[in-house]
């Protein structure tokens, strides 16, 4: 049967020039060391062999034959239980088949290119709106539809394909966003002040009817600031006098079967402030809301003491108190035992509210104990903030109309309108001369939105867009409108385009702003490139790396290298984990890009990845690693003690969340994480016959004995000899990054005092004991730090994965074959100095890599 497979299968790849000839040689290794698993439909993994042609002008198909070339040279193929071939017959097959794939890839380069045209990632996209129209938090370009994803990033046309869908979007989001750019009325919005203050309401308050609420009027505060007056009335907030419960103070939180309302009821002397006794989040007020576009100064006043059993206790500790907007996080205050008003500014866009909480506290929610009183709060003895009040002013402008309406429209005249148009504006933009002032205004607009010098030919569709609104009798500034909506859906806005060979000074300060800022270029930025000589390059640069338009570059680049876009997918199951907040969450991203960002501007080396001597900890984070002496909610640098298990990604919270689940750890996820991601050696997917492992939640196995069974199938055995021991390595942290000496149960083990966050008692046992030991490449190691000794040893392959995958998303494009000289030539030159992050992106950028399409 064998002989039959063979035969046939040379007869068709020797007689099919249509379909590409397989050299001889090619063909002899295939067919004495390949075809018994990789022939037609059921190929093992689906990659048939037999079928496949030598075509190598075709992509996938070259792709194949790299893929096969790897194996073979890694030695993963062919199988051990198949039969190693002679050495001599794989240095013949690799030493002929490679230079035939790299010469094949080098003529595709030279005709197309690395790279082919692609429009703007909806990143991209959206931070060039705000670029071009001086609007730095719009939220239009959300309405973008989602990118797909290729080799990790979206970033490469293969990822960022054309449809309808997305064409209607880009003209509806460019309509929306110049909109937004225009100033909002004639006259600079008046400066305004909304405040709630616990001492200015001196108790006007009346008690509800009890089951009769319809037309009783209750605390004024229920109006003016729903997250003080709902902790008042649930009995989950502490009403405070000075630094004491006020025992005058009734509440009753109401029954909700019988639809009766509860009260609040504050008899004099009057509470001056609530003690809040968990982190929901909950709207400060209705008056809490951004009239217009615009900063605006958000303050509190707080302290922070200890809720022991209904009393007001002193306390050392600092509290976290967060902002959100509607969507996001806007800041935060470190709230101290000291009574004060703190401050933060933040913008907003119109009709957004904001809200707050109490982000540090351990606890999300407070049930209900005493069934006579209803009251929640003597129940427990844990940190509190109490909030004295809020304040919000704003919109804030230093000059009037805003630069947004100004990039648009420039110094033209606005004048008062009888009747407001169908924004609800009340002005209009005049122009005594409408048509040179469009053109004008469409030139510097152009400059910028196109990234280049404007050509006559790029004012045809703008202009003729003008003058067709003119003759429809729209106004001046509608008809610039559509113009610019014409010029931001336009292709030369939308794509990223290069011709084959080295790129010119403008594609160029283009592909290292998209690359280092996330965005396309400034028109000071393609200046400076294109005055730039060789040698000046680099300080360019390092003036980008050093510019806080990298944030975006750390953000983004992090989100996909790391997947802590996935961060927030599950939550840690609160009936086996204790601890977990939101703000530990917002917590683990700061860290993360906070330590990368450093790696980059301190050009740390690519070995941080694995090791390092500092972690960047606030106080959540802080109690978490078990490091003392930091409270403030800002992440600040942190020596670590040369004893501590902590140092590098690999051991930060963010990334052993985002390899869990909100339930369990599992050797096999996170040992194919740190393979894929940190050192860029994924291993294939599982069989689809082969079940997942799933881990016993009552604690009467641990998950290593289950895996030892799972690799007892002869086709488990192989892949996992790789994934398991990094996998058991970070088995010591939990599934958010607690470090552990026994796994959580809920059933088997000893049982665990404290509280949960709903404020119970926790539901989960210290079970059976957690075993991190492994080894790795037949070198045995007993824990995390063991572990990381033995990938150090090859620090060139942490670098090679850091450096591929910058240039993949530099580049938007795929490491070739014929890239890989180029790669490792960047490596020898910052190996002397230890592969450092800076150093590796000096020479991608100089490198033909991304100089070149």
């Amino acid at each position: 049967m064998k002989t039959t497979v063979a035969l046939s299968f040379m007869s068709i790849l020797l007689t099919a020039p249509l379909r590409g000839e397989v050299p001889s040689k090619i063909a002899e290794f295939v067919e004495k060391h390949c075809l018994d698993c990789h022939t037609g439909e059921d190929s093992e993994r689906g990659f048939d062999l037999e079928s496949l042609s030598f075509r190598l002008d075709d992509v996938d198909v070259l792709a194949d034959w790299v893929k096969a070339v790897d194996r073979v040279q890694r030695g993963e193929m062919p199988p051990e239980d198949y039969g190693e071939p002679e050495s001599n017959e794989i240095e013949e097959f690799i030493d002929y088949l490679r230079p035939r794939l790299i010469d094949a890839e080098r003529k595709r380069y030279a005709i197309e290119g690395r790279t082919t045209v692609r429009r703007l990632s909806r990143e991209e996209h959206i931070n060039a709106l705000k670029d071009v129209l001086h609007l730095p938090k719009l939220t239009a370009g959300e309405k973008l539809p989602p990118d797909g994803l290729s080799d990790g990033f979206g970033k490469s046309s293969s990822a960022l394909p054309f449809s309808h869908i997305q064409i209607d979007r880009y003209l509806e989001v460019a309509d929306e966003a110049v909109r937004a750019a225009m100033a909002p009325g004639l006259k600079k919005p008046a400066k305004q002040t909304r405040h709630v203050w616990i001492s200015d309401i001196k108790g006007e308050t009346f008690k509800q009817t009890f089951g009769n609420a319809n037309g009783q009027p209750t605390l004024i505060l229920s109006k003016q600031s729903p997250f003080l007056y709902q902790n008042l009335k649930s009995g989950s907030g502490m009403p405070i006098r000075g630094r004491s419960v006020d025992d005058t103070f009734e509440n009753w939180p109401g029954n909700f079967a019988k639809r009766t309302p509860g009260f609040v009821l504050d008899k004099a002397p009057y509470i001056d402030a609530v003690g809040v006794l968990s982190h929901g989040t909950q709207t400060i007020g209705r008056d809490f809301k951004a009239t217009h576009d615009g900063w605006y100064r958000i303050r509190v006043g707080a302290f922070t003491f200890r809720a022991n059993h209904g009393k007001v206790e002193p306390t050392t500790r600092t509290e976290v108190v967060a902002f959100y907007s509607d969507t996001r996080l806007l800041g935060h205050v470190d709230v101290t035992p000291q009574a004060e008003v703190h401050e933060i500014e933040a913008w907003l866009n119109a009709g957004e509210t904001v809200s707050v909480t109490a982000a540090s506290l351990p606890l999300w929610r407070i049930e209900p104990r005493d069934k006579k009183t209803g009251l929640r709060y003597p129940v427990v003895d844990v940190p509190a903030v109490a909030f004295q009040g809020f304040e919000m002013e704003g919109p804030l402008f230093d000059s009037w109309p805003p630069p947004s309406h100004r990039r648009l429209f420039g110094d033209l005249p606005m004048r008062p309108v009888d009747t407001l148009d169908d924004s609800g504006l009340d002005y209009e933009v005049v122009s005594k001369n409408p048509e040179v002032d469009a053109k004008r205004l469409l030139t510097s607009f152009m400059a910028d939105a196109y990234r280049r010098e404007i050509a006559p030919d790029d004012f045809t569709i703008p202009m003729a867009t003008f003058r067709r609104r003119l003759a429809e009798d729209a106004s001046f500034q509608e008809a610039m409108l559509s113009a610019y909506t014409a010029v931001l859906s336009s292709p030369h806005f939308v794509l990223v385009p290069m011709d084959p060979g080295p790129l010119p000074p403008h594609r160029l300060a283009d592909r290292l702003a998209l690359f280092l800022w996330n965005s396309p270029s400034d028109a000071e930025l393609k200046r400076q490139v294109a005055a730039a000589s060789q040698t000046e390059l680099p300080k360019i640069v390092d003036a980008m790396i050093d510019d806080a338009r990298a944030t975006r570059f750390v953000n983004h680049f992090t989100d996909h290298w790391l997947d802590l876009k996935n961060i927030g997918t599950t939550e840690p199951d609160e009936n086996l984990y204790s601890g977990f907040s939101p703000w530990l969450k917002e917590s683990m991203l700061k860290e993360t890009r906070a330590f990368v960002l450093a790696m980059l501007r301190d050009n740390l080396p690519a070995s941080s990845v694995f090791d390092s001597d500092i972690v960047f900890a606030n106080g959540a984070l802080a109690e978490l690693y078990g490091i003392d002496d930091i409270s403030s909610g800002e992440v600040q640098r942190v020596k670590l003690p040369k004893d501590s298990l902590r140092g590098g990604l690999v051991t930060q919270a963010s990334l052993l969340k985002v390899s869990a689940n909100g339930t369990t750890t599992s050797p096999v996820v996170r040992g194919v994480y740190v393979m894929d991601r940190l050192l860029g050696d994924p291993p294939p997917p599982p069989p689809e016959a082969v079940p997942a492992v799933e881990p016993d939640l009552s604690g009467a196995t641990t998950i290593r004995e289950l895996l030892a069974a799972h690799r007892e199938d002869a086709a488990c055995a192989a892949c996992h000899k790789k994934i398991d021991p990094p996998g058991f390595a970070l088995e010591a942290f939990d599934v958010m990054g607690r470090f552990r000496e026994r796994y959580h149960s809920l059933e088997k083990g000893e049982s665990v005092k404290g509280l949960n966050r709903r404020a119970k008692p926790i539901q989960f046992k210290l079970g059976l004991p957690v075993d991190a030991a492994g080894e790795l490449a037949g070198q045995p190691f007993m824990n995390i730090e063991d572990f990381r000794h033995l990938v150090l040893k090859d620090k060139r392959a942490i670098a090679r994965n850091v450096l591929q995958r910058l240039t993949i998303y530099a580049t938007g494009a795929p490491i070739g074959i014929s890239d890989r000289n180029i790669i490792e030539g960047i490596l020898d030159q910052t190996a002397a100095d230890g592969f450092r992050l800076r150093s590796m992106i000096h020479g991608l950028i100089q490198s033909p890599l991304f100089r070149n399409k």
